[in-house]
């Protein structure tokens, strides 16, 4: 995690909004042409995200790189010599599939930096923005050695393997159970301990819970458990939420067999009965840490309206200004509460969060509240947003297109970029307009 927002530029510039993948940076920087190539190259080669695993921006400066005009040299050689997939690579892989001719150039010579070309090729194999065949022959032989290095068996397995008969087994055979990739539905293997629930059952629960280092038993069992609403695994929880945790210091960090506990018992909270959970919640949240952590997704199920004060004071100390990041569950919660009294305050989070995934949650609370003209001006802008979840929102909740919207609707409609949610949301929603 990236979570130094002094290194993002203010949510006001063009630049600012850019590294925030907002739809307002993409709008000024077509109206810039090519004034806005330092601000794109800059985003791209000195990545923006708070979190390089979970936000998007390829398909977003790729569309800019394109509709710019803008350079290429400037990522290539950034990245020439560098084997590791970076925001740079993916990029280029857009850029390549929207047909850049450069972009396209890069491939097809023999001169191309090998550790280039297997940064884009992988990038639009693991996007599924190509396929083998259309690619040029080194392109295409990084593609097809992903695919037979990552071809998984396990579906075909699956087919053949037999109905397990879940009454007929022991505990710890519906315990190991869960470690099996063949194994379908978890929920299933949740609902036969659920239902035999007696006191020899949970005390083995018990003993799984808080002494077995397999992780995906701990986390059953606590599942279990927290159905169960059996309360003795709760002190244990307690204890783990309240031990320090500093990642960044070796002595003081969690070691990990811990650190695997305390998640699983995070999710035995989660799993106690709705009422309790939020109770618990209520009480975690002001002590800080993985107590607050854990109180966040409880809110984020159980939120009730008595929560949404405090809801908004927190988001307010925590959303506005910095990157976000840490405000995801009460975004969430406030947009299943569905207040209008919250709109300005997401809206706010909206234009300022460093954190892509703070803003999408915050436009999909204000989608709840199309009738608001604070919720139509964010969704207008999303429609342009880097990440394809928003621009679906926007998609379905905008009530009044104007020309520059009714062609990006077209454009996301016919994408070879945007995820299948997205595309089928804007076809749907041209069909509407007729």
């Amino acid at each position: 995690m990236n979570d130094d927002p002094a290194q993002i530029a203010p949510a006001t510039t063009r630049l600012g909004q850019l590294q925030r993948g907002r739809g307002a940076g993409f709008e000024a920087a077509l109206r810039a042409g090519a004034d806005a190539h330092d601000d794109l190259i800059r985003c791209i080669v000195d990545d923006p995200r708070v979190d390089r695993q979970l936000e998007e921006r390829g398909r977003y400066y790729g569309e800019l790189v394109l509709a710019l005009d803008a350079p290429l040299a400037p990522i290539a050689q950034h990245l020439t010599g560098d084997q590791d997939e970076r925001l740079g690579h993916e990029v280029l892989a857009a850029a390549w599939r929207l047909g850049h001719p450069e972009a396209c150039s890069l491939l097809l010579s023999p001169k191309t930096d090998e550790a280039l070309v297997a940064g884009i090729a992988g990038c639009l194999w693991a996007t599924r923005w190509a396929t083998r065949v259309e690619l040029p022959p080194r392109a295409a032989a990084v593609w097809l050695r992903l695919e037979l290095q990552n071809a998984d068996s396990a579906q075909a397995a699956v087919r053949h393997r037999p109905a397990t008969a879940l009454a007929n087994l022991t505990l710890p055979e519906l315990l190991d159970l869960a470690r099996d990739s063949r194994f379908g539905r978890r929920d299933r293997l949740l609902g036969e301990l659920c239902a035999r629930g007696d006191e020899a059952t949970r005390t083995h629960l018990l003993e799984v819970a808080s002494h077995d280092v397999v992780y995906e038993r701990v986390r059953l069992a606590s599942r279990a458990l927290g159905l169960l609403g059996d309360e003795r695994l709760l002190d244990l929880a307690e204890d783990h939420f309240a031990r320090d945790d500093v990642f960044a210091d070796p002595q003081r960090r969690l070691p990990g067999l811990e650190r695997m506990r305390r998640s699983c018992l995070a999710d035995y909270v989660q799993h106690l009965p709705a009422r309790r959970a939020l109770e618990l919640a209520r009480a975690y949240h002001s002590r800080g840490g993985y107590f607050e952590t854990v109180a966040g997704v409880v809110f984020q199920e159980h939120a009730t309206a008595a929560d949404r004060s405090m809801l908004e004071a927190f988001v307010a100390e925590r959303g506005g200004g910095g990157s976000g990041w840490d405000v995801i569950c009460e975004l969430d919660a406030l947009g299943r509460l569905a207040d209008p009294r919250s709109a300005p305050l997401l809206f706010e989070v909206a234009q300022e969060a460093a954190y892509s995934h703070a803003r999408r949650r915050a436009l999909h609370a204000l989608a709840a509240m199309p009738q608001l003209d604070l919720a139509q001006q964010a969704l207008r802008e999303a429609l342009w947003d880097c990440e394809d979840e928003a621009a679906a929102d926007a998609c379905a909740f905008v009530t009044t297109f104007d020309d520059a919207s009714r062609e990006r609707l077209v454009s996301l409609g016919n994408s070879p970029l945007a995820d299948e949610e997205l595309v089928a949301r804007a076809r749907q929603r041209m069909q509407r307009r007729g």
